[in-house]
């Protein structure tokens, strides 16, 4: 019985660790990278904001891996729930891992998996609100994430910040 006990509380411990593990990674990762993301459909949406904001005189954003993240699990849940709402960003602005923010916003899409990249930032710059987030100078920096669901239709998401 003692060991059984003794066993049961040291892999609580691993399993603990692990956890701690896990999330301190998500954490580590980098407000900013030199280099923007390597998957061809995501590389399209960084590479169609910025053309966007260039259209409009403005700097282009900064590659977030931070922020990619964030979108990429943003789009996933949002599949998983079949909804499209919006994250709440003051909440996380206010946690510890983005204390380095001063600023967040968002852009949510779903649409037919027939979509381009370019078709995608098209409905945003279409859209009023999502303009202004395109073409926010608040926003120096972006991740962005999209997931392609069971039915075929993709899930998008732009998180913007300032840092």
């Amino acid at each position: 019985m003692r060991v059984q006990q003794l066993v049961r509380k040291r892999v609580a411990v691993v399993a603990v660790a692990g956890i701690i593990g896990f999330a301190a990674t998500a954490c580590a990762l980098p407000n900013v990278s030199n280099s923007g993301p390597s998957d061809p459909y995501t590389a399209g949406l960084y590479s169609a904001v910025n053309r966007d904001r260039g259209a409009n005189r403005l700097g282009g954003l900064a590659w977030s891996p931070k922020l990619a993240n964030q979108a990429s699990n943003w789009a996933r849940q949002m599949a998983a729930a079949n909804s499209l709402y919006h994250q709440d960003l003051g909440a996380l602005i206010s946690s510890p891992n983005y204390a380095g923010f001063y600023t967040l916003g968002e852009n949510i899409l779903v649409g037919p998996g027939s979509m381009s990249p370019d078709q995608v930032e098209a409905t945003w710059m279409n859209s009023g609100p999502h303009r202004a987030n395109i073409l926010s100078g608040a926003f120096d920096i972006v991740g962005i994430g999209y997931y392609r669901g069971p039915d075929g239709r993709i899930w998008a998401v732009q998180d913007f910040g300032g840092i």
